[in-house]
């Protein structure tokens, strides 16, 4: 069908059940996993890992676990999810894209609600971008 499932959060879970293709992990779920040798654990069973960031420090320590992409957001305002960050904007997607080395994608989400905004996204440097809201509030997902 060429759906890749991610797991979030749940590293453990993910490498247990097997069948997915990776794991997304947000900055303390991160922290957790590395103090418990999860990253090892993640590599051993060929899974992608993703991570999220919202700040410079955050960003390093993405950068530091060498993920398979690192997440941007929220880029724009989202009511998809209660998130402490404010929106970041096109020139920190820039200024990421600038900092993050060209073998690791970047993932821009947070209020990117249809395909024009995606592309402007992307013109800022973001390989792709994650949604939420544009699907489940789509009148019609398939199309």
């Amino acid at each position: 069908t060429g759906v890749r499932l991610w797991i979030n959060d749940y590293w453990k879970a993910a490498i247990e059940a097997g069948g997915c293709f990776g794991i997304h992990l947000g900055q303390e779920d991160l922290a957790s996993c590395v103090d418990a040798g999860g990253l090892d654990l993640i590599r051993d069973a060929g899974l992608a890992f993703g991570v999220s960031t919202h700040s410079y420090s955050e960003l390093c320590a993405a950068l530091g676990v060498r993920p398979s992409y690192i997440s941007l957001g929220p880029v724009f305002s989202t009511q998809s999810k209660d998130v402490k960050f404010d929106p970041q904007g096109l020139e920190t997607v820039r200024q990421w894209r600038s900092l993050i080395p060209p073998t690791i994608p970047l993932i821009a989400i947070g209020g990117i609600g249809n395909a024009d905004v995606a592309k402007v996204v992307r013109g800022a440097g973001a390989e792709c971008s994650a949604v939420i809201g544009a699907v489940t509030k789509a009148d019609d997902v398939k199309k």
